[in-house]
């Protein structure tokens, strides 16, 4: 079991400019990568977990958010820095979305997603 540690995205590994559907709309801090790079020096692995109302609020795709993910997971690659998965959380309680309009054990600040990850990649929760 590996240890992990688990960032946001939006705020934390990138600027917060509200719903983000596409890479150009997305900030990077300046430190962000070296953090990243420092974490993985450490040994931990690093997971995303977001919630993404987004697609529950008919702003963004599920499709748009992946590939959003793939992208970032990619930008931090080519700069040395590993992101080993993007966890998101689609659901909001009353989304306009009937697909993604529920309550989600995903949805922060539920478990649900650090839960996800442990068990898909190995992680030590407790570590």
């Amino acid at each position: 079991m590996k240890p992990a540690v688990f960032l946001d995205r939006d705020g934390t590994l990138i600027e917060n400019r509200g719903y983000i559907c596409e890479m150009s709309q997305v900030g990077f801090y300046p430190f962000a990568a070296a953090a990243v790079r420092r974490l993985n020096r450490a040994g931990f692995t690093v997971v995303v977990v977001s919630n993404q109302s987004a697609v529950a609020r008919g702003i963004c795709s599920q499709e748009q958010v992946i590939a959003l993910h793939r992208q970032l997971q990619e930008h931090f690659r080519a700069r040395g820095a590993e992101i080993a998965a993007f966890y998101h959380c689609p659901f909001l309680a009353d989304g306009v979305v009937p697909a993604f309009r529920c309550q989600s054990p995903l949805r922060k600040p539920e478990p649900g997603m650090l839960r996800l990850a442990a068990a898909e990649l190995g992680l030590d929760l407790a570590a």
